[in-house]
């Protein structure tokens, strides 16, 4: 597992709005100031930069083919939505949206989307039974044992099938090694301060099976979607 910090979030220096903190994650407050920014300086999904777009298009036409057999299906996450607007607009399928915040505007103005605030599966009470689930590059945000506890949730839900989608594995090459190790000595001696806000956590592929495996998964299927992330589908038996 390797931490992960960020200055800026689609070209939002977050020291314009916020005490950036090196230490400990971004809260809910921060995004909430962050999304106050980026509904300012964008209107639509087509106002979005053209890579962002076509990597998370990419990943909602993956998740049309992966989910063939199911018309209802449940997105954990869901961000802004860029994702499930794709697929609301392609398919006849009914997404029922998940976000902690509820900054998640575009996503309320499709009609086979449902948008509920709040976590998984605390605010699933008064739904239907998903059979289809997904989220999509939201692993980062957590600890290893906060990453366990929600994949435990994800398994004591009994999905058929669930994928996590865009799931980004850390560099690991000679270089990229080397000079983490360098900057944590550094950090040791103090003659480093990291920059930047501090954003989460990069795992390998190994370390997320590994986890799914010890909270009771068995069938454990991975990939990669074109643009060079990876998904991970788990099934039930």
């Amino acid at each position: 597992m390797k931490k992960l910090w960020q200055t800026e979030w689609f070209g939002i220096q977050f020291d314009s709005f916020i005490k950036v903190d090196s230490v400990n994650i971004a809260s809910e407050k921060f995004y909430e100031k962050f999304y106050e920014k980026f509904y300012k300086k964008f209107s639509s999904y087509n106002d979005l930069p053209k890579e962002y777009r076509e990597n998370k298009i990419g990943i909602a036409k993956d998740l049309i083919g992966f989910s063939e057999n199911y018309i209802n299906i449940l997105s954990i996450g869901c961000g802004n939505g860029i994702i499930e607007d794709y697929i609301s607009k392609n398919t006849d399928k009914r997404i029922l949206a998940i976000e902690p915040s509820d900054n998640s505007r575009w996503v309320k103005e499709q009609k086979n989307i449902k948008f509920l605030s709040g976590f998984f599966p605390f605010c699933l009470q008064n739904e239907i039974k998903y059979q289809f689930g997904y989220c999509s590059s939201i692993d980062y945000v957590f600890d290893d044992n906060e990453y366990k506890t929600f994949l435990k949730s994800i398994y004591d839900y009994q999905f058929e099938q669930f994928y996590f989608t865009e799931v980004i594995i850390p560099p690991n090459n000679f270089k990229s090694n080397i000079k983490s190790r360098i900057i944590e000595i550094l950090k040791n001696i103090h003659l480093y301060k990291q920059k930047g806000q501090f954003w989460g956590y990069l795992r390998t592929l190994d370390e997320h099976i590994s986890f799914l495996r010890q909270v009771g998964f068995k069938k454990i299927e991975f990939g990669k979607h074109q643009h060079g992330s990876y998904w991970i589908r788990i099934d039930n038996e």
